[in-house]
């Protein structure tokens, strides 16, 4: 065991470096590592990484577009029953987290709040759907000022809840 300690101790020594003698210059800095997370600069990037950790592996789709807009697509069948605007657990859970990355990044607007009907052209349905998912979202602490209002997607063209975040121009 104590040989260990020692050989442990001996390795670190061998990675540290020796601090600068008087009238040196410090030793440069290591260069960061290629995995390492986005510069701070791009919040939404973080963001869109923290996301897609915690819902790798599940139906739902993150995506950061070219103009540095975050998007969030649920498919219908994990959020909502048929003919009902109640929120499901699954899309719940995508909310609380949605939330949670709208209070981490006090800039960030949601500029697309969206959910569809059944697919029989029932707007009205997607419409308090899209109220639902808003209303889950300040729920959680999101503040309504910074979402856009309620809007139906229309089913065919996307039979998703869509939230797309955004960075507003400084």
């Amino acid at each position: 065991m104590l040989s260990l300690l020692a050989l442990s101790l001996a390795l670190h020594g061998c990675t540290t470096t020796a601090p600068a003698r008087p009238g040196e210059a410090p030793a440069p800095a290591a260069p960061a590592p290629a995995d390492a997370p986005p510069a701070a600069t791009d919040a939404l990037a973080v963001e869109r990484q923290w996301l897609e950790s915690w819902f790798s592996g599940t139906p739902v789709l993150i995506a950061q577009r070219s103009d540095g807009a975050l998007t969030v697509d649920v498919p219908r069948e994990f959020c909502f029953d048929a003919g009902r605007s109640n929120v499901k657990p699954a899309l719940g859970a995508v909310l609380d987290k949605v939330a949670e990355s709208l209070r981490r990044v006090p800039r960030a607007r949601l500029t697309l709040v969206a959910a569809p009907g059944d697919g029989s052209g029932d707007s009205a349905l997607a419409q308090q759907r899209a109220a639902q998912v808003r209303a889950h979202l300040t729920s959680r602490g999101a503040p309504s000022a910074r979402l856009s209002s309620a809007t139906a997607a229309p089913a065919a063209a996307s039979p998703a809840v869509q939230l797309r975040m955004e960075l507003p121009p400084r």
